[in-house]
């Protein structure tokens, strides 16, 4: 076990190096969740990786490339709904009003509560303070759907918007900042 290691008896795996450095200076909890798994070889697009599972997100390993993008996120809103055999391409496309940010790459459009999650989260880049587009954006990738109702893994139906990396839920029973929870997709690409 190496001497940085944060260890989480709720799951029983740690995380430490580069892979704990990043996910501490990038939402640690609320973003990631717990480690699923230990650090390990994955092949991620044909290419051989260290990767991390979390309960939100897979972090990889890529020490060719120069900081902060010697760590990147998997592709996992994306990847699950390929797996659930869903085409984003075939998702309504919604242009938002002048409250929204509109999205052309994908024709959809982040609004309200979504939008404010999205804007008060994101890796750090620049070095300044606050969050800009593109760190919103290397965060949680592009939006694929607009906001819809879907069933999730627990049996409720909650209102969803699905982006490249990440899945936005609204919980109206939970007062804010917790009425924005990310979806658990680490936990159901692990699980399947």
């Amino acid at each position: 076990m190496p001497g940085d290691a944060r260890c989480f008896p709720e799951t029983g795996f740690c995380i430490s190096g580069r892979i704990r450095e990043y996910w501490e200076q990038n939402g640690g909890l609320p973003v990631f969740g717990y480690p699923k798994t230990p650090q390990r070889e994955e092949v991620i697009e044909d290419r051989r990786l260290q990767v991390q599972w979390f309960e939100r997100n897979r972090l990889e390993l890529h020490p060719n490339n120069a900081r902060p993008y010697d760590v990147l996120l998997g592709r996992l809103g994306a990847d699950r709904l390929e797996q659930q055999r869903r085409d984003w391409t075939q998702f309504p496309k919604v242009d938002g009003d002048a409250n929204c940010l509109n999205f052309a790459q994908t024709g959809q459009s982040i609004c309200g509560e979504i939008l404010a999650m999205w804007r008060a989260n994101g890796l750090e880049l620049d070095g300044r303070p606050g969050k800009t587009v593109d760190e919103n954006l290397a965060l949680f990738g592009l939006p694929l759907s607009p906001p819809q109702r879907e069933r999730l893994s627990d049996g409720r139906e909650y209102t969803v918007q699905w982006f490249e990396r990440a899945r936005f839920e609204l919980h109206p029973e939970n007062a804010p900042p917790y009425n924005v929870l990310l979806g658990l997709l680490g936990n159901e690409i692990l699980d399947r």
